[in-house]
């Protein structure tokens, strides 16, 4: 933290003065755990046919393991949320190429 603090000492830091560097990680660690909240319920609904890659023999364990995964990182900087949202959220299925 003490590293923080020097930098909104220096005159470069724009939001020095309006806004403790405290707030700001505050609003990104809410920020992360909100995000994280949406990707495991977004996976714990997704049915197993909807994970492109599957992990497991016909998707089977897929949302067990994409769900620990999501939730052990939330202390590692919410790093399963973001693989999660890119790996499986992004990608398309094919029922949504045979709608286009």
């Amino acid at each position: 933290m003490e590293v923080f603090q020097m930098f909104s000492r220096l005159g470069f830091w724009p939001l020095g003065p309006i806004v403790s560097v405290r707030i700001i990680l505050g609003v990104l660690a809410v920020a992360g755990v909100v995000f994280s909240v949406v990707m495991l319920i977004d996976c714990l609904k997704r049915p197993p046919r909807k994970f492109i890659h599957p992990l497991t023999k016909n998707g089977t364990y897929d949302r067990l393991i994409w769900a620990a995964a999501i939730i052990v990182s939330l202390w590692f900087y919410f790093l399963g949320a973001i693989v999660y949202f890119f790996a499986v959220k992004q990608t398309k299925t094919k029922d949504a190429e045979d709608k286009d």
